[in-house]
């Protein structure tokens, strides 16, 4: 037996990677996909927490496919001035949670 969805009408816009992302007028699209997700929050502060129980905050410059993140510039959390990182890369394995 076949069935058949309902056509869904959905605003969309090309993304920085030429995809198509529903628009959203009250800013990024919390509840698609991940890596869909990660898109909308480029170039946004964000709190990565590790598996070890560390954060890192920073501006969300890159991620790929396995959920590797970028963060530029970061700080350890309760970390002093002098500790700040320019550029921070974290596998994807140790990642737990990222909140934007």
């Amino acid at each position: 037996m076949e069935t058949s969805l309902p056509a869904i009408s959905v605003a969309t816009r090309a993304g920085a990677s030429g995809t198509l992302k529903p628009e959203s007028a009250d800013g990024p699209n919390m509840t698609g996909r991940p890596l869909d997700v990660l898109e909308e929050t480029l170039d946004t502060p964000v709190t990565v927490h590790l598996k070890d129980g560390t954060a890192h905050f920073g501006v969300l410059a890159g991620y790929d496919q396995h959920m590797n993140v970028v963060l530029d510039p970061t700080e350890l959390e309760g970390s002093t001035d002098d500790e700040v990182e320019d550029t921070t890369i974290i596998r994807g394995d140790n990642v737990v949670s990222i909140n934007v």
